[in-house]
């Protein structure tokens, strides 16, 4: 009998983690979750947080990727009930998906908290120092991108345009934004920074997820957007020291 409910606790545990693996290799934001998770746990670790804030830290973490599974399986569960397109099922789905939205807007106010000070002081004069970085180099690594997106482009052959297309001009306007305002408020106010950089990335999911784009055309117009927001602002500067 005990080695039956021992065989019984072992299967549980197996069928778990064969249901961890399998979302894990299906559903890719689950997989960036899990990746960001760890990476934060990392960071909490090199920064020696206290036991309490390690703990929360862990918790915040473990919320977000519970919500996730738990929208993989409203999604999985929707889509077998219902293979053909129902907008109620489509509504459960974005109900479902609000709910990461909020957990993960939760934990980075949260993390943002519990880290904010243990960094440097001299990391709030990050974008004022890659403000008054030379110039060229953001240009050549402009050109580099603008060379590269080229020869995708000829490889991919498609065509580039303002609704779909290589690369997300939303995208790349979100970003752009984000770098202006953290060039205005990171280093009195960088929470401002972190919740406008949360509004660019929920824009460039919002064009994955309608399927307007795809996830690399978001990528390089939000790496376009921020490197040309960066050489105009370098620009700017330099304009005003000969002057």
């Amino acid at each position: 009998m005990r080695n039956d409910k021992k065989q019984d606790i072992v299967e549980s545990f197996t069928n778990a983690f064969r249901g961890l693996f399998y979302a894990l290799k299906t559903e890719r934001n689950l997989c960036i979750h899990f990746a960001i998770g760890c990476a934060v746990i990392i960071g909490g670790i090199f920064f020696r947080l206290p036991f309490l804030e390690f703990l929360i830290l862990i918790m915040v973490v473990t919320m977000v990727i519970i919500t996730e599974i738990f929208n993989t399986v409203v999604e999985m569960f929707s889509d077998m009930l219902y293979p053909q397109y129902y907008i109620q099922v489509r509504k459960i789905k974005d109900v479902a998906a609000s709910a990461v939205l909020i957990s993960a807007i939760t934990s980075v106010i949260i993390g943002y908290l519990l880290f904010a000070k243990y960094f440097p002081p001299s990391f709030r004069n990050a974008f004022e120092n890659l403000a008054n970085s030379p110039w060229y180099l953001t240009f050549l690594v402009l050109f580099f991108i603008s060379s590269l997106y080229i020869v995708l482009k000829s490889i991919i052959r498609k065509q580039a345009l303002i609704s779909g297309g290589m690369p997300s001009i939303h995208s790349g306007i979100a970003f752009s934004i984000w770098v202006i305002v953290s060039m205005l408020t990171f280093r009195s106010e960088p929470l401002v920074s972190v919740l406008v950089l949360l509004l660019a990335i929920w824009v460039a999911q919002g064009r994955v997820i309608k399927r307007i784009h795809t996830v690399e055309e978001t990528v390089i117009g939000a790496i376009f957007g921020i490197l040309i927001t960066v050489l105009l602002i370098q620009l700017v500067e330099k304009f005003k020291i000969i002057q």
